[in-house]
């Protein structure tokens, strides 16, 4: 478990509360969440039982100015997980000097994610993949959550280290992106969840943005 890191403070709880409120004035933002491999032509009438994920999702860019409200809070988002990556490296050095240019980057295309009771992220999965997407799954390193409501029946099981993360307000966690970390969400029959979640890159942001630009 020295790979999963956690992060707790007043400034998380705070932007927690910000992601929540946020959440609930944008519905014309939600859409049905999609995991790798399911149909996004199944629509809303799919058997829910049948979906790897089952949630409600705003995707969020902080790079895109053209929804203010939506862009402040992306840019306060990736600036509160970049601090969390910097203490999470500070206490593992020897991961960013096994990177490629030694540089690691919070990517700024991620998700807002709610799960009402019964819903959840129910399979076994890892954020590495090697599909062709905007946010360049195969450079991904690190994901990362952070937990908006405290859930009492809840929070992220990860398989191999047969640990489970608790859903706390405020909490961001860090961990690796790939195969060693098999991790799902835990479902709570009772209670919703809300988290925002994505990816740390390795290399430079501004190579990164520079190949968006591209297109």
């Amino acid at each position: 478990m020295r790979l999963i890191g956690s992060f707790h403070n007043a400034g998380y709880e705070a932007l927690a509360d910000g992601i929540m409120a946020f959440f609930d004035r944008r519905p014309e933002l939600q859409r049905r969440g999609l995991a790798f491999g399911d149909d996004p032509a199944a629509g809303a009438d799919a058997d829910q039982r049948q979906l790897d994920k089952v949630s409600t999702d705003i995707s969020l860019v902080a790079i895109d100015r053209s929804d203010p409200e939506a862009y402040a809070l992306a840019e306060v988002i990736v600036r509160g997980v970049t601090a969390g990556l910097h203490r999470y490296l500070e206490e593992r050095p020897r991961l960013r000097q096994c990177c490629p240019q030694q540089a690691l980057f919070v990517n700024p295309i991620f998700n807002l994610q709610r799960y009402a009771p019964g819903e959840g992220f129910r399979s076994w999965h890892c954020d590495w993949t090697i599909s062709d997407e905007a946010t360049e799954p195969v450079h991904r390193v690190l994901a990362w959550i952070l937990y908006c409501n405290d859930l009492p029946q809840g929070g992220t099981e990860f398989h191999w280290q047969e640990h489970h993360e608790p859903a706390e307000r405020g909490k961001l966690v860090i961990f690796p992106a790939g195969l060693s970390h098999i991790h799902r969400g835990r479902v709570s029959h009772d209670h919703s969840k809300t988290i925002a979640t994505g990816w740390i890159n390795a290399g430079r942001l501004e190579d990164y943005l520079a190949r968006l630009a591209q297109g």
